[in-house]
């Protein structure tokens, strides 16, 4: 009965998370739009100038497409940088090994551990590791080309077949896509009107956590914004950690409120609503919102008074605006570069699945298999639990567009007789394949797995594909890929998203620690604790992917135990240094005496950090 019961439970689960996922939110049509039309495009120009392979350009296209504007820019620059980098490095090599693969293998092996290693230690990682990846490919392509003449033609193509996708898409995001004000305005806004409903009718503490997770790159990119000296109008970073304030004092009250408390606490929700959407320079009606809490409990005193304060920010009365933070020096390579293993076992793990399956489809004779190299770059992650969560979106999203590409092949393409029917057909499946890729990391892997399978098989060359195998045995080699990388990240150092987990919590027990030893000086501390409960919800979910693969004496559920209790000690300490409590007058009998409380949630800490593992 209570495996019935367990199947249930996690099947209600699964299909809340694809329904929350797959939601239509503001500007999330817009931005499908954009990614089905810069395919078809891009598709379209392959098709006319016979450009080689074609389905990498299509797939480049979900690579480069970010949320705002500005994203996709740098993204594809830089991304067109590391090809450009990669393509005169494989001319230099093809000089040396093209035709000795003694020096080619271990050339392709220094590559991919530089990349791997690059991507997590060093500033331009990203452009070294997209660059690695690239060469690597082109390293892999040599046993295939009849001759160096060929493979420096190739090579020279590549360049094109990087740049116009990334042209595309670029331009197309320049002349529709949002800028970053917006994507953060639509962001509060949709977490206002969220918390406004909770408010009045109830708040679950899966509710907290998912805006938490929203709310917190908010306050990422308005702190950049801000040390560069660009402001978001109605909008600052102290809006943010204001709302991010209320998220975390709910964890200490009740799913659902007292209903004239609710209301009331909803309302001022409303008008800071009604202050976001207010157009720039216009007046807005003042809200009376003053504070009756003579009778009211701490956590609502505190409560009130953060979402007062974020009201206040929105319409523009905040007393006196801090000026911006100088900008931190940015390091050129990550502080433990050079001291921690962690970092070259990651390198040295990927790169023996990179050689262990170029070696493998080599001995079969079997090219079409190079899909499982693609696969081994891409789901490389740190965590035992994060790869395995990325293997299993890439497993399930290459199931789902191979088989739309052999329906396809079968019983759409035969009838089909020019490029503006292809350019229909891969438009709708990239709008499909799109509104799956904007959901959050939980899902949006699939997406783009459903796009590279779908592309993988429709467009094998420029004639309608008839030829199921192809698009077989790059299925076949994505889940070659998958097995490989799965086995390798699991005996060889395992690096298990639980201990993330748990350096996550103890690093919040100690932000929170800082934060009542100095109550005067809270908005640093506030911001460490966040980022730990952002952190460890993640770890949290993640872990679960990990399938009791890993040997682990202490019981997933004690996490979750220790979790919990940090986000109740997180909420009581914002309560006990809160402005409205700490600065009250002690004449008041019912203002909540926050030294005592905090020598008592002290307490509490150390208690909770001698259980966490």
């Amino acid at each position: 009965m209570s495996a019935a019961t367990d199947v249930r439970a996690l099947r209600g689960g699964f299909i809340g998370l694809l329904a929350r996922e797959l939601a239509p939110t503001e500007g999330r049509a817009q931005a499908v739009l954009r990614i089905a039309t810069a395919c078809s495009l891009t598709v379209a120009i392959a098709m006319v100038f016979r450009i080689p392979l074609p389905t990498y350009m299509a797939y480049i296209v979900f690579l480069c497409s970010k949320d705002e504007s500005s994203a996709t820019v740098t993204t594809g620059i830089g991304a067109l940088l590391a090809a450009t980098l990669a393509i005169v490095l494989s001319l230099g090599l093809s000089q040396i090994d093209t035709a000795e693969p003694a020096l080619r293998l271990p050339a392709m092996a220094v590559v991919t551990f530089v990349a791997m290693y690059s991507v997590r230690t060093f500033a331009l990682g990203p452009v070294t590791y997209l660059a690695g990846f690239v060469l690597v490919m082109i390293q892999t392509l040599v046993d295939d080309i009849p001759n160096t003449e060929a493979f420096t033609r190739l090579a020279s193509w590549l360049w094109v077949v990087v740049m116009v996708p990334i042209a595309t898409t670029i331009v197309l995001n320049l002349l529709f896509g949002p800028a970053s004000r917006v994507i953060v305005t639509r962001t509060m806004r949709r977490l206002l009107a969220e918390l406004e409903i909770g408010l009045a009718a109830g708040i679950s503490k899966e509710d907290l956590a998912r805006w938490r997770e929203l709310a917190m790159p908010l306050l990422t990119k308005l702190g950049g914004a801000a040390s560069q000296g660009q402001t978001h109008p109605g909008i600052s970073a102290s809006t943010v950690e204001r709302l991010l304030e209320a998220l975390t004092i709910l964890e200490v009250l009740p799913v659902a409120l007292d209903g004239h408390t609710g209301l009331r606490l909803a309302k001022i929700v409303h008008a800071s609503r009604d202050a976001l959407d207010a157009p720039p320079g216009a007046s807005v009606q003042s809200t009376d919102l003053t504070l009756d809490s003579t009778s009211e409990p701490p956590p609502i005193v505190a409560l009130q008074h953060a979402l007062v304060r974020l009201y206040e920010s929105l319409h523009r009365v905040e007393p006196s605006p801090q000026a911006a933070a100088p900008a931190a020096h940015k390091r050129l390579f990550a502080p433990d570069a050079f001291s921690n293993p962690v970092h070259w076992q990651f390198a040295l793990k990927t790169t023996l699945a990179v050689m262990v399956v170029y070696i493998t489809y080599t001995l079969l004779a079997w090219p079409s298999l190079r899909t499982s190299i693609v696969t081994c770059f891409f789901v490389a992650l740190g965590s035992l639990g994060e790869t395995v969560h990325k293997l299993t979106l890439r497993i399930s999203g290459a199931i789902i567009g191979g088989l739309i590409a052999g329906i396809c092949i079968v019983w759409v393409l035969p009838h089909m007789t020019d490029i503006g029917q292809l350019c229909a057909l891969i438009a709708v499946v990239s709008a499909g394949a799109g509104w799956i890729a904007t959901s959050s990391e939980r899902l949006s892997y699939a997406g783009m797995q459903i796009a590279f399978a779908f592309f993988l098989g429709v467009l094998q060359d420029y004639a309608p594909a008839t030829d199921l195998s192809a698009m077989r045995d790059r299925v076949l080699g994505i889940l070659l890929g998958n097995v490989v990388m799965t086995a390798v990240f699991s005996v060889l150092w395992p690096e298990s998203a639980r201990t993330r987990l748990r350096t996550s919590l103890q690093e919040a027990l100690l932000a929170i620690g800082a934060l009542l030893q100095s109550p005067t000086i809270t908005a640093p501390s506030r911001v460490r604790v966040q980022q730990a409960l952002v952190q460890s919800e993640h770890y949290r979910e993640i872990s679960n992917f990990e399938l009791q693969m890993l040997p682990d004496p202490v019981p997933g559920a004690r996490d979750e135990s220790v979790l919990k209790d940090i986000r109740r000690i997180a909420g009581e300490a914002f309560v006990a240094t809160s402005d409205a409590l700490v600065h009250a007058p002690d004449s008041e009998p019912r203002i909540f005496n926050a030294r005592l409380a905090a020598e008592q949630l002290r307490s509490e800490i150390q208690h909770v950090a001698t259980t966490t593992p």
